[in-house]
C-alpha cells in the first residue's frame, strides 16, 4: 500500500475515492498547540490506507489535505483535518 500527493505516469485502474476526517479537541491549556497537526496527518493516512484496502486497491494517489480550525467564542476549540484521494490498483500481468 502506498500513499501519494501526486499522480502516476503509468496505467492504473480507478477503484474509487476515499476520504477521512479526524478531530482534536483543544483544552484551554493546549491553545498554543493549534498548529500541531502532525498526529492528525498520521491518523488520516492510516484511515485512507484502510479504506483503500477495503476497495482492494494498491494505493491512493492525488491525496489532498484540508486543515481547519473551528473557533468557539474567543479561542480555537477544535482542530479538524480532512483528507481525500483516489484509490487505484495496477493492472495484473498475465
Amino acid at each position: 500500500m502506498f500513499l501519494s500527493t501526486s499522480g502516476l505516469n503509468q496505467s492504473y485502474i480507478l477503484k474509487g475515492i476515499v476520504n477521512a476526517t479526524v478531530k482534536r479537541t483543544l483544552k484551554a491549556e493546549e491553545l498554543d498547540e493549534v498548529d500541531q497537526f502532525d498526529n492528525l496527518y498520521a491518523q488520516i493516512q492510516k484511515k485512507l490506507e484502510n479504506k483503500a484496502l477495503e476497495l482492494d486497491a494498491d494505493g491512493v494517489i492525488d491525496i489532498r489535505f484540508v486543515p481547519q480550525i473551528v473557533r468557539v467564542s474567543v479561542g480555537p476549540k477544535y482542530m479538524l483535518l480532512h483528507g481525500y484521494g483516489t484509490a487505484i490498483s495496477f493492472p495484473k500481468k498475465n
